[in-house]
């Protein structure tokens, strides 16, 4: 998809539009921004715009070459993603092999690093001396949602173009290009997206209103204070959930908690029905949440949160997880 097609992201649009048209792009970049931005789809397009032979520093998206980029399907084009937990150095050594022949067919060999930052030591050790002295005819892109926690020693090397969250309209603009729906579903889908349409194009609604449900009955358990056994099972269960499925849990209980904290602090005199719905993300079960919402002090809502947030940034520490969420609902549940 070439950069006229795209969704948003305007400044790092301008950005790469104007180094290909000026001949001053980095030989190295690194793409930053929340997950489910489109970071990937731009670095597919400055990969067309470098390649395509019938719109060159553009991309037309519509020629052979510009199709076969999006696909995956180009010889000079190559998608490195983590082999398991992290990239590994035989995926370096074989995009070092990649980036330093000659292009095969195109103008510029790309290489594209998906979730940069979980490059091992020892692949991020391998991959420096391409980063300092890269190719003349190698484009690299390096994307991560989590530019930290990659070395300081190839932060340093990548000029960093930043992405940002997609407006509501974007959004809206992005699920109906990719995930439509009928109405009901992608207003769910819209609000769930939090700005990052990427992130549930694919969800399967059943599944997560399933899921919902079963945390909506867990929340109902935790504003009763009185079901302690029940609560530890729950822990014990969504604890030992495979990373992503615990994620998952994770992320629509605290939207859930988010939705409860909404509907503590808004005033009711002051805020219409209306514009109360366009703040909450699971507003199609509002009702649900308001008696809910009269269960919990607003401080301890927040500081559920702030533990949910402590448990998402511990996960690559290995932390455990069962003792986590146990103290994190048990915190919760704990009456005034």
């Amino acid at each position: 998809m070439a950069f006229h097609e795209l969704i948003g992201q305007s400044a790092a649009r301008a950005f790469l539009q104007r180094a290909l048209a000026t001949g001053r792009l980095p030989a190295s970049l690194l793409f930053t921004g929340p997950s489910g931005v489109g970071k990937r789809q731009f670095a597919l397009a400055l990969a067309q715009a470098l390649n395509c032979p019938e719109a060159p520093d553009t991309g037309c998206g519509i020629c052979a070459t510009c199709r076969r980029i999006a696909q995956g399907e180009h010889p000079d084009v190559k998608l490195i993603v983590p082999d398991g937990a992290h990239i590994r150095i035989g995926q370096v050594r074989e995009a070092i092999r990649f980036a330093t022949d000659l292009p095969y067919e195109g103008r510029r060999r790309v290489v594209i690093f998906e979730r940069a930052d979980t490059f091992n030591t020892a692949a991020a050790n391998a991959f420096l001396k391409t980063l300092e002295e890269p190719p003349a005819h190698a484009q690299l892109i390096l994307i991560s949602a989590r530019p930290d926690a990659l070395p300081a020693t190839i932060r340093s090397r990548c000029p960093v173009v930043r992405f940002a969250l997609l407006s509501p309209e974007e959004v809206e603009r992005c699920l109906e290009r990719y995930a439509r729906r009928p109405p009901a579903d992608q207003r769910l889908l819209a609000r769930l997206a939090q700005g990052r349409p990427g992130t549930v194009t694919g969800l399967d609604l059943e599944v997560y209103r399933q899921q919902r449900r079963a945390l909506l009955e867990l929340l109902t358990l935790l504003g009763q204070g009185n079901a302690i056994p029940r609560l530890l099972k729950a822990a014990q269960y969504f604890g030992k959930l495979e990373r992503p499925d615990f994620e998952f849990a994770l992320d629509i209980l605290a939207s859930l908690v988010r939705d409860l904290v909404c509907l503590k602090v808004a005033p009711a005199a002051a805020e219409t029905s209306r514009s109360l719905e366009d703040r909450l993300v699971h507003s199609d079960v509002q009702p649900k949440l308001a008696e809910l919402a009269d269960l919990f002090p607003l401080e301890r809502l927040h500081q559920t949160l702030n533990r949910f947030e402590a448990i998402r940034r511990d996960l690559d520490r290995n932390i455990n997880r069962v003792l986590a969420l146990e103290a994190a609902l048990l915190e919760l549940s704990a009456r005034p």
